[in-house]
C-alpha cells in the first residue's frame, strides 16, 4: 500500500481530538482532596495502557503477525487518538495500516484482527461492569442491557459459524478469494488475562482518582465504574471517543453510591482529563518507540 497513509491519519485525529475538547470544554482541573490518590490514579492510569498494548502485541503474535515491542508500542501509541474521528473506526484502522505499512503484512488481516482485539476489550469491559451492577444490585436496564451486548459478542469471538458467516459476505465483494484470520478458543482465553489487566488498572485508578476528588470514604465497588463506561462509550458509535456518553454512565454509577450530584459531575469530567494525560503518555511512547531505530518491522530479534 502506499507509504505516509499513517502520517495523514495521525494529523487527522490530533485535529479531531482537539474540536472534541474545545467543544466539550472538559479541560478543567478540580479541587484535590489528597495528592496521594491523585499521584497512584495517575500510576495506574499509565499501567493500565501498558497492559494494552501488551495486549495487542500478544494478539498479533498468536495470529502469526509477529512484530517487536517497540513497535506495538508505535502502533498503540501513535493510532490513540484515531477514536476521535467520527466513525470509531479509525483507531482500529490506524493500527492496521501501521503495521502493514512497515511490514507487508495484508492490511485487510490486520484490520480484522485488531477489530478482534477492540471486541475482547469491549467483551472483557463489559464483564467487569455488569459484575460491578450486579454487585451492587443496581441500574437493573443497564445491567440486562450489557448481558445482551456480552451474549452477542461471545457469539463474534468464540463461534466459527459466525466468523465463516462474516468471511463468505466479505468474499462476495471481492474478485479474490479471502481468509479472515481466527483466533482459536484457547488462544483468546490465553490473551484475555492481558485484557482484563488493563481494565483492571484503569478500574482501580478511577477509584484513587474518585477517591482523590471526593472529602469523604468511597465504596471499592466505584473500581467497576469505568469499565462499564469505557465499554459503553466505545460501543456508541456516534459520540467521538465516547465523549459524554462515559461521562453521562460516570455520573449515573457514582449516584448509586451516595455520591452528591455535584461530585459525581466533577469526577465524570476530571475522569476525561485524566484518561486525556494517560492518551498524551502512550503517544508520547508510542512517538519515541517510532523514532527509535525508524525503518521495517523485523519479527525476529
Amino acid at each position: 500500500m502506499k507509504k505516509g497513509w499513517h502520517n495523514y491519519l495521525i494529523y487527522l485525529s490530533i485535529f479531531f481530538l482537539i474540536l472534541a475538547l474545545i467543544k466539550a470544554d472538559y479541560l478543567k482541573i478540580p479541587i484535590i482532596h489528597s495528592r496521594l490518590s491523585l499521584f497512584a490514579a495517575f500510576g495506574l492510569l499509565f499501567v493500565g495502557f501498558i497492559f494494552n498494548t501488551i495486549s495487542q502485541f500478544k494478539l498479533l503474535a498468536h495470529s502469526n503477525y509477529a512484530i517487536r515491542s517497540r513497535h506495538a508500542l508505535a502502533m498503540v501509541g501513535l493510532n490513540i487518538f484515531g477514536k476521535y474521528i467520527p466513525g470509531k473506526m479509525w483507531m482500529v484502522v490506524g493500527s492496521a495500516v501501521y503495521v502493514a505499512e512497515k511490514s507487508g503484512y495484508s492490511l485487510v488481516d490486520l484490520s480484522v484482527l485488531f477489530l478482534k482485539a477492540q471486541i475482547i476489550g469491549v467483551w472483557c469491559g463489559l464483564i467487569l461492569g455488569i459484575a460491578g451492577l450486579l454487585m451492587s444490585n443496581s441500574l437493573h436496564f443497564v445491567s440486562w442491557m450489557g448481558c445482551f451486548i456480552l451474549v452477542g459478542l461471545s457469539t463474534v469471538l468464540f463461534s466459527k459459524t459466525a466468523h465463516d458467516a462474516v468471511e463468505r459476505l466479505i468474499n462476495k465483494f471481492k474478485a479474490t478469494h479471502l481468509k479472515l484470520p481466527r483466533l482459536s478458543v484457547r488462544s483468546t482465553l490465553i490473551l484475555l488475562p492481558w485484557f482484563f489487566a488493563s481494565w483492571i488498572s484503569w478500574g482501580i485508578g478511577f477509584y484513587f482518582l474518585t477517591a482523590s476528588l471526593t472529602p469523604g470514604p468511597v465504596p471499592l465497588s466505584i473500581v467497576f465504574c469505568f469499565p462499564l463506561a469505557g465499554t459503553i462509550g466505545i460501543l456508541f458509535l456516534l459520540a467521538p471517543g465516547g465523549i459524554g456518553i462515559r461521562e453521562g454512565i460516570i455520573v449515573a454509577y457514582l449516584s448509586q453510591f451516595n455520591i452528591h450530584l455535584a461530585d459525581a459531575v466533577t469526577i465524570s469530567a476530571a475522569s476525561r482529563l485524566w484518561f486525556l494525560i494517560g492518551e498524551i503518555f502512550i503517544f508520547g511512547v508510542g512517538f519515541c518507540a517510532h523514532r527509535w531505530r525508524r525503518g521495517a518491522i523485523n519479527t525476529t530479534d
